[in-house]
């Protein structure tokens, strides 16, 4: 049962700079905190990624990478303004429930708008209308899930711009076969020290208990983990109390809900 949807914008930043100055629509746009080579890429558009260009490139080496690169300096105010037209779309489709960051809110899915066509059809509307209502370089990648973990793994799935579901028998499928750095907060240490205990593919967690999970992971996170990866949807408390979604891009404390 897919219980989660998941909107996660796409080059987030960039977008927004390029929604809001036509004359960078299709160019490689890279937002960064100064104007330094010394720095590094804060978010690049999909034309900057297409050269090799991510998030913590030098901006030294990323003009390299791409001669024609324009760098914009960071705007939250900007940012924030398109946040808060993004989420009033949203929530004009369905309740948000929860403000990940500045870039994704998780809406909780009741009744039939669980059963799949009615969810992948909400999720559809949502794309739709936040590109109509707040511009054309809105873009999204939306997860289904049957909790907020899962949703958020199938949103990274398909970027820019997709849409993906994955039900609970669907979780070895789907998810199995992708790296497990694709679980939000495994980032490259982590990655590392599960990579000597075995761990290569999601698919290796699907396979050990949730006790060895937990072992192997040196915190109660690996329990929890455990336990969404099998899709069971803990509640926003329980999954909080060791972060499990790793955000590059947060809202002010003022902003947030909890």
């Amino acid at each position: 049962m897919l219980r989660w949807i998941l909107f996660d914008l796409n080059s987030f930043f960039a977008s927004c700079e390029q929604q809001q100055d036509p004359s960078l629509r299709g160019k490689p746009v890279a937002v960064v905190p100064t104007l330094a080579d010394s720095t590094s890429v804060i978010a690049a558009s999909y034309e900057a990624k297409q050269k090799g260009i991510k998030t913590g490139t030098k901006v030294g080496d990323a003009k390299k990478m791409c001669p024609g690169l324009i760098l914009k300096t960071g705007n939250h105010r900007l940012y924030t303004e398109f946040h808060y037209k993004i989420v009033k779309a949203v929530e004009d489709v369905l309740p948000i429930k929860h403000i990940l960051s500045i870039d994704e809110v998780a809406c909780e899915l009741i009744g039939k708008e669980r059963e799949v066509e009615t969810a992948k059809k909400l999720a559809q509307q949502m794309k739709d209308y936040v590109r109509q209502q707040v511009g054309s370089e809105i873009k999204s990648s939306v997860g289904i899930g049957p909790n907020i973990l899962i949703a958020k793994m199938a949103s990274d799935m398909q970027k820019p711009d997709g849409l993906v579901w994955v039900r609970i028998p669907e979780i070895a499928e789907k998810l199995g076969p992708l790296p497990i750095d694709a679980i939000p907060g495994v980032g490259r240490q982590m990655k590392y020290r599960l990579n000597q205990l075995g761990y290569f593919k999601v698919a290796d967690f699907l396979k050990v208990s949730e006790h060895q999970l937990r072992k192997h992971w040196g915190n109660i996170a690996g329990l929890r983990i455990a336990k969404e990866l099998q899709g069971v949807c803990l509640s926003y408390r329980e999954r909080t109390q060791q972060k499990s979604i790793s955000h590059q891009h947060v809202l002010p404390p003022q902003l947030r809900t909890t």
